[in-house]
C-alpha cells in the first residue's frame, strides 16, 4: 500500500533558492560571479522583491553568496568550515546522550589514528618541525590544565594539517570543538597531562621516523587512555554527588 505524505507548498523564496542552487551545481554560476540586480531577479523569477531578498539571505546563510551593502550578491566558494560549523548546534544536542558521546569518542580515535598514519607517511621536514614546536609547547604547559588543553589541541591540529585536505582539517577542528567538555574533564584525572604528553612524544617520534604503523598505534593508545580518563572522572563525580545528596 502506498504511504504518502501531504505535499507541502513551498514558499516563493524557497523556489528561488532552489533555482539558484541548481545553477551553481550545473556550473552556470561560478565563484566570483555576480548575481543579477534584485529588480532583474524579480522579473526573471516572477516574484516580489521581498521573496528575492529572503532567498538571497538564505543563500548567504548557507555560505553560497556574499552580500555587501550597495553591491550585487556575489557567488562565493562554500567553505568546509562553514559546513562543519552548521552542525555545531545539533552536535551538542546529540552529544548530551552518553551513548552518542561514546560513539563520537570511538569515531575520533579511528579518525585521528588515520591522520597520524598520513602524517607519518607524508610529513615534510617543515611539517615535522611544526609538530615538534607544538609538542614542546605542550610539555611546557604541564601543570597548567587550561594551557595544557590548548597546547594539546594545537599538537593534534598540527598533525591533521599534514593531510592537506581541507575537509579532513575542518572535520578535525569540528570534532575538537564538539569534544571540548571531554578534554576539560579528562585532564582532571590524576597524572592525565603527564600520560598524554608521553603518548604525544611517542606519536611524534613515529611521525618523525616515518613509521605509519607505529604512529597509528600510538595515537590509538593515546586516545583510548583519554576516553578511559574521561569516563573515570565522570563516574567519580557522579558517585561523589550521590554520596553528598544521600
Amino acid at each position: 500500500m502506498l504511504k504518502a505524505e501531504q505535499v507541502r507548498r513551498k514558499k516563493l523564496y524557497e523556489n528561488v533558492v532552489e533555482q539558484i542552487e541548481s545553477a551553481l551545481v550545473r556550473g552556470d554560476l561560478k565563484p566570483g560571479d555576480f548575481l543579477p540586480a534584485e529588480r532583474d531577479l524579480c522579473e526573471s523569477f516572477g516574484v516580489s522583491r521581498t521573496a528575492v531578498r529572503e532567498a538571497l539571505f538564505a543563500l548567504h546563510q548557507s555560505g553560497l553568496i556574499d552580500l555587501e551593502n550597495g553591491r550585487r550578491a556575489r557567488v562565493i566558494e562554500p567553505s568546509a568550515e562553514k559546513m562543519i560549523d552548521d552542525l555545531a548546534g545539533p552536535a551538542r544536542f546529540v552529544l548530551s546522550r552518553p551513548d552518542r558521546l561514546r560513539q563520537l569518542q570511538e569515531a575520533r580515535m579511528m579518525f585521528e589514528a588515520f591522520l597520524a598514519r598520513i602524517a607519518a607517511r607524508d610529513a615534510t621536514d617543515e611539517q615535522i618541525a611544526a609538530i615538534k614546536s607544538a609538542l614542546d609547547a605542550n610539555e611546557a604547559s604541564i601543570g597548567d590544565d587550561e594551557a595544557f588543553v590548548e597546547t594539546n589541541i594545537t599538537f593534534h591540529l598540527a598533525i591533521a594539517k599534514v593531510s592537506g585536505n581541507v575537509f579532513l582539517d575542518s572535520l578535525h577542528s569540528a570534532v575538537q570543538k564538539w569534544l571540548e567538555e571531554h578534554r576539560r574533564v579528562a585532564i582532571k584525572r590524576a597524572g592525565a597531562a603527564e600520560r598524554a604528553f608521553k603518548r604525544h612524544l611517542e606519536i611524534f617520534e613515529a611521525i618523525q621516523a616515518h613509521d605509519p604503523d607505529a604512529a597509528e598505534e600510538a595515537m590509538r593508545a593515546h586516545l583510548q587512555e583519554s576516553i578511559d580518563a574521561y569516563w573515570a572522572v565522570r563516574d567519580e563525580n557522579r558517585e561523589s554527588e550521590e554520596a553528598r545528596t544521600a
